[in-house]
Order: C-alpha cells, then structure tokens, then sequence
C-alpha cells in the first residue's frame, strides 16, 4: 500500500491519483522535447489531411475541429466564435473550453490556459496566451498574445501535444 502525501489515505501500489482528495501519487518522469523536421511535418500533415467536413455551420459560416495527432480523435468545436484551450486541475477556478486533461496534457506540456480559437470574420485565428511550453503552428513558434491565422490541415502543436485544424471556413474576403 501507498499514502497519499495529501489526505494519508491509502491506496494500492501503482494508483495514479488518491481516491479519495484526487492527488497525482506516481510521478512521471518527463519526457524529452524532440526536433522534427519540417519536413516530416509537412509530410505527415499532407498525409493526414481530412477532407473539410460536413455538418452544421457557426453563424460565423465555420465548422471546427481540433483533431488529436496521437489517437485521431476529433475534438468538436461547435456553437460560438472562441475556445480557451489547456488542461484542468482539481480546485482551478478557470476552466477552459477545450479541456485536454485527460489526453495527457500534464505530461505533454499544456498549460492550464495555453492557448485560444478565433473565429474572426477573414479566418480562423490560434493566440498562446503566454503558455510555459509554447504553441507552434507547423513547426514554427508563436510569439505570446500575437493572433496566428491557421488553416484546415494545420499542425498546431500545445507544448508537445500535435492536434491538427479541421475546417469548412467561408470567409467574406
């Protein structure tokens, strides 16, 4: 058996997070940060590139997506012109939209806040919200609190966490 540092509960050998106060038990060693070329990113983003979707439209004239390079899930982003994006913790008073938490966002490196969606009537913008570990749009870094235009195929990369855009965008240009 194992205590928790927190409540002194105890729990079996192994457990991630105390049943009963929700603290992290194991630690996990973080992972090293890995150069990728810029073009195996162009590659992979040509080769991973859904067709623009089908489905039902913002007023803005969008459909959104984040999908998650690692399992291919699609995260919906549907019904409003703006997303915070990053990662929950137990007792934070601001949670964010997209909560990617549970798809390993600690140890990818996601701040709570990292980063926001905006529809914007010319297109669809990425603004890191002075995130630790950045975000990057394709391989290149973002400068904090400057909007990034982003496209459908898109890698945009939170910390070490690769999502990629999936759009059906109608701008009024």
């Amino acid at each position: 058996m194992i205590e928790c540092p927190s409540c002194k509960h105890q729990e079996f050998v192994g457990t991630m997070y105390c049943s009963e106060c929700g603290t992290r038990l194991m630690h996990v060693s973080p992972v090293p940060t890995v150069a990728i070329s810029r073009d195996r990113i162009d590659r992979e983003a040509m080769a991973t590139k859904p067709a623009p979707p089908e489905g039902p439209e913002l007023e803005s004239g969008a459909i959104l997506g984040l999908r998650l390079i690692a399992s291919g899930e699609i995260l919906s982003l549907l019904g409003r012109d703006n997303y915070t994006v990053g990662r929950s913790v137990e007792g934070q008073a601001v949670i964010p939209d997209i909560d990617l938490q549970s798809h390993d966002a600690y140890e990818q490196g996601v701040s709570r806040i990292h980063a926001e969606v905006r529809l914007e009537p010319d297109g669809i913008y990425i603004v890191d919200l002075d995130s630790a570990n950045g975000t990057l749009i394709n391989g290149k870094p973002l400068e904090p609190q400057r909007p990034a235009i982003v496209h459908h195929g898109d890698i945009v990369q939170l910390g070490r966490l690769r999502t990629q855009l999936i759009s059906r965008f109608r701008s009024e240009r």
